[in-house]
């Protein structure tokens, strides 16, 4: 940081009139001007730096038990992946998604929805997105990075675990080339969204998928 003699020096060189009129852990400087008059604080003493933020000041090393916490690979947004952001726990006191059964598609309940509602219930859904389907329908989609083929294969069966308990099945995708699952969701009776899609996709996302999925990189610290 330069100092107040320093910048002193600087503004007359500039045509400007200043002088120190303080020497303290910072330097006042009052500079006067035909444009009026300016005061400015420059020169803080290196002593009262360190006193005020520290020997280490800006980013730092991670500790040994942040390291041990695993925390970096917590994270749900990657630089090269759509960003999630996932809505507190506390939320399905509200909307109760994961705790409501499908209903029988045939039913004069299930009825398909508005777009506002499905706005609303894709919001409750992190990762899954609106879509069409082959057919030109409304429909729900999600995709799953797996680490190797076997993954990709129990991914699917535990998918297809809670659809069958719940009577409400998807559309599952498994590419071998790209590692990754994609399940789509529509309520085929009613040729569009319904309730029971959203109620579906809630329960997946509760799958335990921690083993199936590949690990981060370490990242780099500053």
């Amino acid at each position: 940081m330069r100092s107040c003699v320093s910048v002193a020096r600087t503004l007359k060189a500039a045509n400007w009139s200043g002088n120190v009129v303080s020497k303290s852990s910072s330097c006042r400087l009052r500079i006067r001007s035909d444009r009026g008059s300016l005061q400015i604080v420059a020169g803080l003493d290196p002593g009262a730096e360190r006193a005020l933020v520290g020997e280490d000041f800006g980013a730092r090393d991670p500790y040994a038990g942040e390291l041990e916490s695993g925390f970096g690979e917590k994270p749900l947004g990657n630089y090269d992946t759509e960003h999630v952001i996932k809505p507190p726990d506390a939320i399905r006191e509200f909307t109760g998604l994961t705790s409501k059964k499908c209903l029988p598609s045939q039913s004069e309940a299930v009825q398909l929805l508005e777009e506002r509602d499905i706005n609303i219930l894709r919001a409750q859904c992190a990762g899954w997105r609106v879509s069409k389907s082959e057919s030109g329908k409304d429909c729900i989609e999600c995709d799953w990075k797996v680490k190797d083929a076997p993954s990709g294969e129990e991914l699917m069966k535990r998918i297809m675990a809670i659809a069958d308990a719940e009577n409400h099945h998807p559309k599952l995708e498994f590419d071998d080339v790209l590692l990754t699952v994609r399940a789509e969701l529509f309520t085929h009776v009613k040729g569009g969204l319904t309730i029971n899609d959203f109620i579906l996709a809630a329960k997946v996302n509760d799958i335990e998928i921690g083993d199936l999925t590949p690990k981060r990189k370490q990242k780099f610290w500053a």
